[in-house]
């Protein structure tokens, strides 16, 4: 995390969960990529508040759904988002309560 480099491991702290405005039932979890690139498809372990290494309590393993930026209000889908930037990501809101952690490794 410290060199912030795109090619490493993935890990991605998500501290907002926003309301989806495509479908008002459904939530896009908004956060900082601290680690690696993060693209719709990708499977990822979602460490949710109550997690413990070691554990299996509060972890799951899902794939993202969508990748999307929110810049002025607007929602863009893109691709892929390298370390560095924020981000939000749909399809793993029912994982998440408020913040948790994403990581694409063991």
């Amino acid at each position: 995390m410290r060199d912030c480099d795109p090619k490493g491991p993935l890990m991605m702290y998500v501290s907002k969960m926003i309301p989806n405005p495509d479908d008002e039932a459904r939530f896009i979890a908004f956060g900082r990529i601290l680690s690696g690139t993060i693209s719709s498809g990708k499977k990822v372990r979602i460490m949710g508040p109550n997690y413990t290494p070691g554990k299996k309590e509060d972890l799951y393993e899902k794939s993202i759904q969508r990748t999307v930026v929110m810049m002025a209000g607007k929602i863009l889908s893109v691709e892929s988002v390298p370390c560095g930037n924020t981000v939000g990501l749909i399809g793993i809101d029912s994982y998440i309560t408020k913040t948790g952690t994403l990581s694409d490794h063991p």
